[in-house]
């Protein structure tokens, strides 16, 4: 007999079967009687384990039962042996911070060699003036490191022209 049929019957036995199937089984019982002993065996099994079975009642509540075996067992178990780790991670957790601050003390002396003077490297000496109304007069002194821009209205500039050349009329 299969392990299927067993199954079944095992089903029927307890009740766990739909009506529909359960017809199905009973008219197959009808017709095999090595289902039937097998069922016959299966009931005398039923009936020995029931009235056997002692029931014990724990204090605890189930989840806090199985989570004091949890733990007896896991206290029980010897830690897992961690690696020793190697030459190179050794290194690797030397050197890590140590080229940080390589990093940061090269980049802290370039900014301030940058800002220096003039000898540390070129600076923007062209001023560019992209407004038609305003001009610009420029003026670099490297002994002094310094550089200064005069940024004027030309509107001024030309009506200071036209009053010259009136004044130079007037005079001729």
């Amino acid at each position: 007999m299969k392990l299927e049929s067993e199954l079944k019957l095992q089903a029927y036995l307890d009740g766990e079967l739909s009506a529909r199937q359960g017809r199905k089984v009973a008219a197959w019982l009808s017709a095999d009687p090595e289902a039937q002993l097998l069922l016959d065996e299966l009931k005398m099994a039923k009936t020995a384990l029931s009235g056997s079975e002692l029931e014990v009642r724990v204090p605890e509540s189930r989840e806090f039962y199985w989570s004091k075996i949890q733990r007896s067992i896991e206290a029980s178990q010897p830690p897992a042996a961690r690696p020793v780790p190697g030459l190179l991670v050794a290194w690797r957790r030397l050197l890590a911070p140590l080229a940080g601050v390589a990093l940061i003390a090269f980049l802290t002396v370039y900014t301030f060699k940058m800002y220096e003077g003039p000898q540390a490297g070129p600076h923007p000496s062209v001023v560019e003036n992209l407004s038609e109304h305003t001009g610009a007069y420029s003026f670099r002194s490297q002994s002094q490191n310094m550089f200064v821009v005069w940024v004027y209205d030309r509107s001024q500039e030309a009506n200071n022209a036209e009053s010259e050349s009136s004044d130079e009329q007037v005079d001729q």
